[in-house]
C-alpha cells in the first residue's frame, strides 16, 4: 500500500555521484588555471628583469659615451632627484663609495637615460648599486645591481628577492649554477641562493624563500 506525499511537503533531492564528480572536477581546473596563471605571472616578472637589468647596463654604456664617466663616478655626495649636473671629483671608473653607488641611479633618472619606473624591481622596492667595496658579492672592486643598506646588499631577514625567480633570473641571463658565493669572478647574477640546473627553480626548496641577489654592472 502506497502511502500518499502529503501536499505541500518538500520532496527531498540531492547531488548523484556524476555530478559531484563534475563539480570537482570543475573546481580542479579552475584551482589548475589560477596557479599555472600565478607560474605565468612570475615568469614574465623574471623576463622583465632581465630587460630591465639590459636596460640600466645600457644606460651606464651611453652615459660614460656621453660624459666620459659612469654615473656617480666623481660624486662626493649622494645627488638628488632634479636638474641634471655631471659630478665634478676625481674619476676611478668604479664606484667606491656610498656616495657615488647611492649617486649612480639618480644620474642616469637626471640625464633622461631612465625613468623611476625603470629602476623600480619587480619585488616591490627600488633597485640601487652596491659599492664596490663592499665584499658581499665578489669579486673585490665590482658594482651590483641590487637593494642595499648604505652601499651594502642586504640579506637575511631584510633580504627583498624571491629566490625562485632569482634562480630563473640566473637560468635565463647567466650560466644558472653560480647562486652561491664562491664562484667564478665572471658571474653574472650572484645570490645567497644557492642552486643547480638540475633542481626546478619554481618548486621546492625555493618555494617561499628569500634571497639577496646582485646582478654585476661594473666592470
Amino acid at each position: 500500500m502506497r502511502i500518499k506525499q502529503c501536499e505541500g511537503q518538500a520532496k527531498q533531492t540531492g547531488f548523484t555521484l556524476v555530478e559531484l564528480a563534475i563539480v570537482l572536477v570543475i573546481i580542479g581546473l579552475i584551482l589548475g588555471m589560477a596557479f599555472k596563471g600565478k607560474d605565468l605571472i612570475d615568469g614574465a616578472k623574471v623576463k622583465s628583469m632581465a630587460a630591465q637589468y639590459n636596460k640600466v647596463q645600457a644606460a651606464f654604456n651611453i652615459y660614460f659615451e656621453r660624459y666620459g664617466a659612469y654615473p656617480g663616478d666623481g660624486c662626493a655626495a649622494l645627488q638628488a632627484l632634479g636638474p641634471f649636473t655631471p659630478c665634478a671629483g676625481a674619476k676611478n671608473g668604479i664606484l667606491d663609495t656610498v656616495a657615488e653607488a647611492g649617486s649612480a641611479l639618480i644620474q642616469l633618472q637626471n640625464s633622461g637615460l631612465l625613468t623611476a619606473a625603470d629602476v623600480q624591481s619587480p619585488f616591490g622596492a627600488p633597485w640601487s648599486v652596491s659599492v664596490s667595496t663592499s665584499a658581499f658579492f665578489p669579486p673585490a672592486g665590482t658594482n651590483y645591481l641590487s637593494f642595499t643598506a648604505a652601499g651594502v646588499p642586504v640579506t637575511g631577514a631584510a633580504a627583498i628577492a624571491d629566490s625562485r625567480m632569482v634562480c630563473a633570473l640566473d637560468r635565463l641571463i647567466d650560466n644558472g649554477d653560480n647562486g652561491n658565493l664562491v664562484t667564478a669572478a665572471g658571474t653574472v647574477v650572484r645570490s645567497t641562493t644557492v642552486y643547480t640546473p638540475t633542481v626546478d627553480c619554481w618548486g621546492a626548496p625555493y618555494a617561499g624563500t628569500r634571497a639577496s641577489i646582485g646582478i654585476r654592472l661594473l666592470p
